[in-house]
């Protein structure tokens, strides 16, 4: 299990901050590289989405957690406190990147197209940091004896009390690493141009939501199902959706 916070000579930073900063970087920077121009209208664009990223992710967590920020309202503020929605922050890095990218006259689809390898990639980081961080932590399991090794491990919650879990944040690590070589596949054949972001968010929500079954953190719950989960449907059928008719779904 990683730390909570890493070390980098004299800097001490908390270890999903950084690894967040990393994906962030590095999928702007592949973007860069797919779109080959437009730097500068790049970088405002990927600021904008980063800002309505963080704006939406906030907002679906305060929502979802409301019995407890309705008596903490100004903890809702408190961004380094923690707490973002992995909902919220695609949908809000898409409304607010289109709107930029829109105003610095970018084509708006090939540079969605461009971001396929980002999703899996920032996803990888954030269930690394949650792992870290003990977040969308497992469901108690009576013993570690009656379960397959990689299935459980003697795990934290977010207050600290270790018990044996379902391996939540391991599951959502195999996830995301599967739809990263996916996505690296798709772009190197040139397959599903224009329509592999979507379907790498599709497949993406579905897998959220199986692993939803096992997670044990606080959520509301609707007609046997978690919020999120309830979500991560409804993200996963309209992006299928999308997929179906963006692009065309041949080699380049």
């Amino acid at each position: 299990m990683p730390t909570p916070y890493t070390t980098i000579a004299f800097w001490t930073v908390q270890t999903y901050t950084l690894v967040l900063a990393l994906a962030i970087g590095a999928s702007a920077a592949f973007g860069a590289l797919r779109t080959g121009r437009h730097v500068g209208a790049l970088v405002d664009t990927v600021l904008g989405a980063l800002l309505g990223g963080l704006a939406l992710a906030r907002l679906e967590h305060v929502l979802l957690n409301w019995n407890y920020f309705a008596y903490n309202v100004s903890e809702a503020f408190q961004l380094n406190a923690g707490g973002l929605d992995w909902h919220g922050a695609v949908i809000g890095g898409l409304i607010g990147g289109y709107i930029v990218a829109r105003w610095r006259r970018l084509d708006t689809r090939n540079l969605v197209d461009a971001m396929t390898l980002g999703l899996p990639l920032i996803g990888l980081a954030g269930w690394y940091g949650c792992w870290a961080a003990a977040c969308a932590y497992g469901v108690e399991v009576d013993t570690l004896a009656h379960f397959p090794a990689w299935a459980v491990a003697e795990t934290a919650d977010i207050y600290g009390i270790a018990a044996p879990r379902y391996n939540t944040q391991v599951f959502g690590l195999w996830l995301a690493a599967a739809l990263l070589v996916i996505a690296l596949i798709l772009l190197w054949r040139g397959w599903l141009r224009g329509a592999r972001f979507w379907l790498i968010l599709g497949l993406f929500s579905a897998g959220m939501f199986v692993i939803g079954f096992f997670r044990g953190d606080y959520a509301g719950m609707v007609n046997g199902l978690r919020l999120d989960q309830w979500l991560d449907a409804v993200v996963g059928a309209v992006s299928f959706q999308f997929s179906a008719f963006s692009g065309r779904w041949k080699s380049r």
